[in-house]
């Protein structure tokens, strides 16, 4: 069996030696979440080393270092942890910090290898029959082999599957929280990081696929692995947007709440706590009902004579401050109140205010991006989505309405 390089294993290669280049460019970035760098390194260079391995396996130089298909094997226990571990370190708020608790992530990578070790033990005849099966009868050992490949193949991919839900609802729930603190999204909002998990969500489904069709078919020899050529694509799109947008790997964490600005003495109010089981997360609130309304028609003046929503910047703890409240009282009023998260609560008064100024100006046309930014939006974008979600037309919609009316 002659190696031999085809268009296809060019590629791997070339997504490898790329993928090890920006491994390298990570780690000697300088400034900025230091230890997100060095997880999404680790990443990488775990993706440039699969494709690697797969280089060798389709130009069949594999034959010629058969003990690697070990690590082939293994090295996907390590995707799960990695991408959970880097959503951590750019969603926590109080700053992510690498411990001793968090090397347990990596016990099923070492399980993983203890259960290939007799792997070690077989000669290379007996370790190509395992590479490439020909159906004939195997010895006991390579039939011991198979079974502790198929359940590390199995783990690992329920291992990778659990890991990408995780990630998931890590990100989702870094989602509800910044609603819940900022009144804008922008450079926040982690655009970059779910746009990874979805290709990440691609790859894992792809695989899975693929698994299937070799099972079924039984093509084993003739399949192109297209989960390998995404790999390929994701990691030259990482180092374009990593050239393009230096903040994607700069990212800095948000600041914590002021937890001591935010406790106020029950004392202070009724301790009855909230009855209403739609608010759960408020029921060991020393905020009442009653003095939850008074609170929020304090807040809608305040809204409406004041007009703190035309600072985009404006952030819950900001608003709470103007009010002489704690941040997670008003939180709570809002919450409450309005149904709605402190987001969307603050463009909604943006919406109505650039509402009035399209009526206002629906025959001068005045340029709408002006009036967003005016209204306290940060981006034209931003805007249309909100204006659509409020009032469910687009801004020159609602514009050409107001003109025939």
């Amino acid at each position: 069996m002659e190696p031999a390089i085809d268009l296809y294993a060019v590629v791997l290669l070339l997504g490898a030696a790329h993928g090890l280049f920006l491994t390298l460019a990570l780690l000697h970035a300088k400034g900025g979440n230091l230890i997100s760098h060095r997880l999404l390194a680790l990443l990488t260079l775990v993706f440039s080393i699969d494709l690697g391995m797969e280089f060798l396996d389709q130009s069949r130089y594999i034959t010629r270092y058969l003990k690697l298909y070990i690590i082939d094997l293994d090295i996907d226990f390590l995707f799960g942890p990695l991408a959970y571990l880097y959503v951590r370190s750019l969603t926590d708020r109080t700053g992510f910090h690498f411990t001793a608790r968090h090397w347990l992530h990596f016990v099923p990578f070492i399980i993983g290898f203890l259960l290939l070790s007799p792997l070690i033990k077989l000669h290379d005849q007996q370790l190509l029959s395992l590479v490439y099966p020909t159906g004939e009868t195997q010895d006991t050992a390579v039939l011991w082999a198979e079974v502790s490949v198929f359940i590390v193949d199995i783990a690992s991919i329920l291992l990778m599957g659990t890991y990408l839900v995780l990630s998931i609802r890590k990100l989702l729930r870094h989602r509800r929280i910044i609603q819940d603190q900022f009144s804008f999204l922008e450079r926040i909002s982690l655009v970059w990081l779910r746009n990874l998990l979805i290709a990440l969500a691609i790859l894992y489904l792809l695989y899975i696929v693929e698994i299937f069709v070799i099972v079924l078919f039984e093509m084993d020899d003739e399949i192109i692995s297209v989960h390998y050529l995404m790999i390929v694509f994701l990691i030259y799109v990482m180092g374009y947007m990593g050239l393009r947008q230096p903040a994607i790997f700069t990212h800095s964490k948000l600041r914590a709440p002021n937890l001591k600005a935010q406790v106020q003495p029950a004392s202070e109010l009724t301790t009855a706590p909230s009855p209403d089981p739609e608010n759960k997360k408020y029921q060991r609130s020393a905020l009442d009902r009653e003095t939850s309304t008074m609170l929020f028609k304090d807040l809608q003046t305040h809204m409406t004579q004041t007009k703190p929503h035309l600072d985009s910047k404006l952030s819950l703890s900001q608003l709470a401050d103007q009010l002489s409240i704690s941040s997670n009282y008003l939180s709570q009023v809002i919450n409450e109140q309005s149904g709605q998260r402190f987001f969307d609560f603050i463009n909604s008064y943006r919406v109505i205010e650039a509402k009035q100024v399209l009526a206002r100006e629906s025959e001068e046309k005045g340029n709408i991006l002006a009036i967003a930014l005016d209204a306290g939006f940060n981006s034209k974008s931003a805007f249309y989505t909100a204006f659509k979600r409020h009032t469910g037309q687009t801004p020159t919609q609602f514009r050409n309405s107001a003109v025939k009316n």
